[in-house]
């Protein structure tokens, strides 16, 4: 059964309703960072208005096919998404732990293994579909009253009055809430209108997505090879089953996607070594350049950014989600402390208190992935002998390597009690 669209349990408003009302917060954006944001407001009391183009179908059918768009969550997120309810809809729907990673190099010898067992972790992390973490996010959000949400409209200019803000829908009148929250995307039309700027690097990469099947088995880990284009992954889901990111010159992504299933296999062949064996089936691929953003301000009086419409980064370590996550989380426990002393949640100083605290750690991991990337990246000598000297010695650095994947997988910075 639908919860979303047939039960109509999602209390849906139409723009009328939503204008005689004053939201505590209205969330621009029911993606995954946007749902677990209403969500976790929804659950925490406060008066929530959900903006999305069209209500996530929540059935789930075991046989169909695996999305191209797919998350490495962390244990950070998958505590996040259990404590807001959420983690049993992923479970009864599709995702898969992996237990290892493996990373080597195209021109050297090197090769850096990562273990949960060493770590004494039953895994480093889980594979999920978006659209299974949206769906099982959109379920528990259908069950809470405190979530209304409005479909189908469109967002024409913002405004600010009696210090509230003011989202103006087009063909409509205007909403009025205390706090508006930006989590369209990376496109963000909230952040656009709030006339906030961004720092942007494009990578001159686009990666290339989608889910095959091997010959071999993935043996529950994910398994990564640096490349001259760029690096070539494996993300362990099902039996067989692996999802592939590719990182290619943006010159190549139109042939990446011209190749005929057949080529395209061969090419993964090539890309990974053979490391899996065959690639044996393909399914839909996807493909998409590659762009750091970060916006100058994460808030403004009565307005807030979080996840992609705040910060976009290489997807290369899968972190991207992560991070929004941990922003939806970190401004859930902000907004709840003001409420609970009496401070208005559209305070510029309440909200300046979840920028300084996920700001810099969005920064720090961007820059890392950067660093990772320039690293690898082969178009100096020096370079691959120092990756020749360090990547063997790097896996002998047993304590070392599990701090990093600690960090990887536990979160950096204090933790949002949601994360914990």
């Amino acid at each position: 059964m639908n919860l979303v669209t047939e039960q109509g349990a999602l209390n849906h408003v139409t723009p009328e309703q939503a204008e005689q009302t004053v939201w505590g917060v209205v969330v621009v954006g029911g993606g995954m960072v946007g749902a677990a944001m209403a969500l976790g407001l929804g659950r925490q009391g406060f008066n929530v208005l959900l903006l999305e183009r069209e209500a996530v179908n929540t059935d789930w059918n075991p046989q169909q096919l695996y999305q191209t768009r797919v998350s490495a969550l962390t244990r950070a997120s998958e505590n996040i998404l259990r404590n807001l309810g959420a983690w049993q809809g992923i479970e009864r729907r599709r995702y898969h732990p992996f237990v290892a990673m493996h990373v080597w190099d195209e021109v050297t010898p090197g090769e850096v293994h990562f273990s949960a067992e060493d770590m004494g972790e039953p895994n480093l992390g889980y594979t999920v579909e978006n659209s299974v973490v949206q769906a099982a996010l959109w379920e528990q959000i259908a069950q809470c009253e405190q979530i209304k949400v409005l479909l189908d409209v469109k967002l024409e200019k913002l405004g600010r009055e009696n210090e509230q803000a003011c989202l103006f829908l087009e063909g409509y009148g205007k909403i009025r809430t205390n706090l508006v929250i930006g989590a369209d995307g990376a496109n963000s039309q909230v952040r656009q209108m709030a006339n906030i700027g961004l720092d942007i690097h494009e990578y001159e990469q686009c990666a290339v997505v989608g889910c095959v099947k091997t010959e071999l088995s993935h043996q529950d880990t994910c398994w990564q090879r640096y490349l001259k284009d760029g690096p070539f992954a494996y993300l362990a889901m099902g039996e067989n089953i692996s999802s592939i990111a590719w990182y290619l010159p943006i010159e190549k992504m139109q042939w990446a996607l011209s190749l005929s299933d057949a080529e395209f296999a061969e090419q993964l062949g090539i890309a990974s070594d053979w490391k899996l064996g065959r690639v044996v089936e393909v399914a839909e691929r996807a493909a998409f350049p590659l762009v750091r953003r970060h916006a100058e301000h994460y808030v403004k009086p009565n307005l807030a950014l979080i996840g992609d419409a705040a910060h976009t980064i290489h997807p290369q370590a899968g972190q991207g989600v992560n991070l929004g996550l941990l922003d939806a989380a970190a401004l859930i426990e902000v907004l709840a402390e003001a409420r609970d002393t009496g401070r208005d949640l559209g305070q510029f100083s309440v909200l300046r208190r979840y920028e300084r605290w996920r700001r810099g750690d969005n920064a720090i991991v961007q820059r890392s992935m950067e660093g990772f990337d320039w690293m690898f990246k082969q178009d100096a000598a020096l370079k691959s002998v120092f990756r020749k000297g360090f990547l063997p010695v790097a896996n002998r650095l047993t304590p070392v390597k599990n701090w990093l994947m600690g960090q990887a997988l536990n979160g950096r910075e204090a933790l949002p009690k949601l994360a914990k």
